[in-house]
């Protein structure tokens, strides 16, 4: 009997450890990024991504995965105009139906205009220069 147990056992974790490698539902690329103001007082940076909702379920981006952004090690804070498009992107807080891929848009208060560090989903991760050298 023990035996017995012991092999169900053994095949129900075998089972949901092969689950964890399946693709992710969620998956965001980074498009491209650029300086510009919102709300004509924020100077930000607006990092341009796309979207993948392979879930069964609407869902919003900024739920689902991660961006953020740093300048000179130090996390900076988003910016989300509800409602606004920004260069036709939509913003993070958006609905996404299943299996739709979308323009999302994500913004982050600037500190000053060093360097840009991005982090994604996924382990992507980028750099955008805020000057031209």
């Amino acid at each position: 009997m023990k035996k017995m147990l012991s092999i169900m056992l053994a095949g129900v974790l075998m089972l949901a450890v092969s689950g964890c490698g399946a693709e992710p539902q969620h998956k965001v690329s980074y498009v491209s990024g650029e300086k510009l103001t919102v709300l004509e007082q924020y100077d930000c940076v607006a990092v341009y991504t796309q979207y993948t909702n392979d879930s069964s379920e609407t869902a919003v981006p900024a739920d689902e995965v991660t961006v953020k952004a740093f300048q000179n090690g130090v996390e900076l804070s988003p910016i989300v105009p509800t409602g606004d498009r920004t260069n036709g992107y939509v913003q993070c807080d958006s609905n996404v139906q299943s299996g739709t891929t979308a323009d999302v848009v994500w913004l982050f208060e600037l500190d000053d205009d060093s360097t840009v560090s991005v982090e994604l989903s996924g382990g992507e991760k980028v750099e955008i220069p805020l000057t031209e050298e």
